[in-house]
């Protein structure tokens, strides 16, 4: 089928132009392989620009048209980091389609990032190179408004004769030019309208937009570029463009991102990666604005599993956003990150993005990694770690050190069993240190008044109206605003007394529960009383009959339940009323409902 292709300057470079003068209609495939999409092949363009270029140059009235004639489908969303249906394209490229398609992946998308930080791999096996499994996308891939440079459109006009939509610009986060330092715009100037719509073709750097007006011809009023934001956007550049050609391995990634924090002084204790320093690290170099601009967990302080970059089996999780900016505050230069993660550095297309090459381990003086220690300095600083905690053991052995230390042991048995040994040598030469008085701490002030706390939330519980809960410790801390397992036995011991004073055992809150019932709803069935209570149905029928005389007709107040158990002598540590009974456990575990004789033989 013939195509009209046109001669519009706004989309054709000089050169195509002098090839295709006038308006006349031509096959693409009479222009040869290299023009059967378009051509040629711009420096940093992403895959929408460069079908929005083929969509003008086509003549095409509706893009609904252009989507039918590319990839034979409704349109879709061309705007996302990788758009799917990228295979439909190979067969106008050459006719390797895996081959094909690869190079679209490495040219045209954000892949390269994508294969760093989220473990895209392309497949290599040439059958699996079909229509919607060429391009095996990972999780969590989303779409980037379209975001252009006007100093861009301008030079790009100049220098290959034709305006177009740059792919690093469509990074996220990236909110500034990485050549011209300017700031990238997402609307129209004039009329705000976005440059880019869900399921449609981008073509503002080419046509008039909605208000009629061409968007480079805008000029724009100066405004200071803020030095993170520009630093973030080349460093996301360099990668994009010297990234290597294949996938990072997971683990070399997240022994970078740890080394690298390490280095920065980032850690704690033995060599551990401080997630909080990290965050008020990043809080501080990127500025909490920036933070919640760029990533969407943030801005919703959802943060609990914000850097699970730095875990082994979540590392591709995290979007690439994240990674982005965790890799640039760390390494601040693209080249040394990718000799971290043993990039090549080097790329095969001369991007529009000036960049020095960057070489295999070209790390900057001062900041190479430094080796890890070889197995024998691990088991002696093992050793020394142990040694020391055994001083705190009385009479410590090698049992007690798996019992109380035993992250630490299983490290030292998987470098060398014989270390055991060791080991056992050393305590033997080990005395055990007493406690320093001085280090105890004192009883605390407020221990009185805590405990004054628990005793008045006990009183108010029990004497509530409402349907009882169970007074548990955890419970009388938490409505006593405190947490009491943080609590020292040495500081707070009137405290923790009268917490353990004051919580009830279950028979006792199971027989609040039933005079509770059996007050509020007066003459009712048994099944309505345990359905209410919430008791399991035998201990329910035994506390209805050891409550079977209780009046009724007596009113039900704030203290009616804690006084008819003092009447009944029923204490807080209250057994039940058969304690040698043994019931039938809770839910629907298997249990013998009666036992089994076996009869002895003759």
């Amino acid at each position: 089928m013939a195509t009209r292709i046109s001669s519009d300057p706004l989309v054709q470079p000089d050169h195509e132009q002098r090839m295709l003068l006038g308006d006349t209609p031509i096959s693409l495939a009479a222009l040869g392989p290299g023009h059967s999409l378009i051509a040629p092949p711009l420096p940093d363009e992403v895959i929408i620009s460069v079908v929005g270029r083929f969509h003008i140059l086509s003549c095409n009235r509706t893009p609904t048209a252009t989507f039918q004639e590319l990839f034979h489908c409704a349109p879709f969303n061309l705007s996302a980091w990788i758009p799917p249906h990228l295979e439909m394209l190979a067969p106008r490229i050459g006719e390797d389609v895996e081959a094909c398609t690869l190079e679209i992946l490495r040219a045209h998308t954000l892949y390269p990032l994508l294969a760093i930080f989220n473990g895209l791999s392309f497949p290599e096996d040439s059958r699996r190179a079909t229509p919607n499994k060429a391009t095996s996308a990972p999780k969590r891939l989303s779409a980037e408004p379209i975001r252009l440079c006007l100093e861009c459109l301008r030079e790009d006009l100049a220098t290959c004769g034709v305006r177009y939509i740059h792919r690093s610009h469509q990074i996220p986060g990236v909110e500034v030019c990485s050549r011209h330092a300017s700031p990238l715009l997402y609307k129209c100037p004039h009329c705000e309208c976005s440059f880019g719509r869900r399921s449609n073709l981008a073509l503002t750097p080419w046509r008039r937009c909605t208000c009629k007006k061409y968007v480079f011809d805008s000029i724009l009023p100066h405004h200071e570029v803020d030095p993170v934001a520009l630093s973030y956007a080349r460093f996301s550049a360099t990668l994009l463009q010297s990234s290597p050609h294949s996938a990072v391995p997971t683990r070399v990634l997240v022994e970078s991102y740890r080394d690298r924090a390490r280095a920065i002084g980032c850690s704690w204790g033995n060599e551990k990666v401080s997630r909080v320093r990290i965050k008020s690290e990043m809080e501080k170099f990127y500025g909490k604005d920036f933070l919640r601009r760029t990533d969407v967990a943030y801005r919703d302080d959802r943060l609990s599993e914000w850097l699970k970059m730095l875990n082994d089996y979540s590392v591709t999780e995290p979007p690439l956003g994240r990674h982005l900016l965790f890799a640039h505050f760390l390494f601040r230069d693209a080249a040394q990150f990718l000799a971290a993660v043993g990039g090549t550095g080097g790329n095969e297309q001369s991007g529009s993005i000036e960049q020095p090459v960057v070489k295999r381990l070209a790390i900057a003086v001062g900041t190479r990694k430094a080796s890890k220690p070889s197995i024998p300095q691990r088991i002696a600083g093992l050793l020394r770690e142990l040694a020391v905690h055994a001083r705190d053991i009385p009479d410590c052995s090698i049992e007690d050190l798996w019992k109380s230390h035993y992250g630490l042991m299983k490290r030292l048995v998987s470098l060398d069993l014989e270390a055991i040994t060791l080991l056992r040598r050393k305590l033997q030469q080990v005395k055990h240190e007493p406690a320093d008085p001085a280090k105890v701490p004192r009883r605390s002030e407020k221990d009185g008044e805590r405990a004054r706390s628990v005793m008045s939330t006990a009183a108010a519980l029990y004497a509530s109206a409402a349907k009882p809960e169970k007074v548990t410790i955890n419970r009388l801390a938490k409505e006593a605003g405190w947490n009491a397992s943080a609590l020292n036995p040495h500081a707070f011991p009137a405290t923790l007394r009268a917490l353990e004073e004051y919580a009830e055992s279950n028979w006792h809150f199971y027989a609040r529960r039933v005079l509770w019932a059996k007050l509020m709803h007066k003459r009712a069935a048994i099944s309505v009383i345990r359905a209410r209570s919430g008791v399991e149905y035998h201990r329910c029928l035994v506390l209805m009959d050891f409550f079977q005389d209780v009046d009724l007709s007596i009113s039900y107040g704030a203290e009616t339940i804690t006084r008819l158990l003092a009447e009944r002598g029923i204490q807080r540590d209250w057994p039940g009323p058969c304690p040698e009974r043994e019931f039938p456990p809770a839910g629907r575990r298997y249990y013998t409902k009666s036992p089994i004789y076996i009869a002895e033989s003759d």
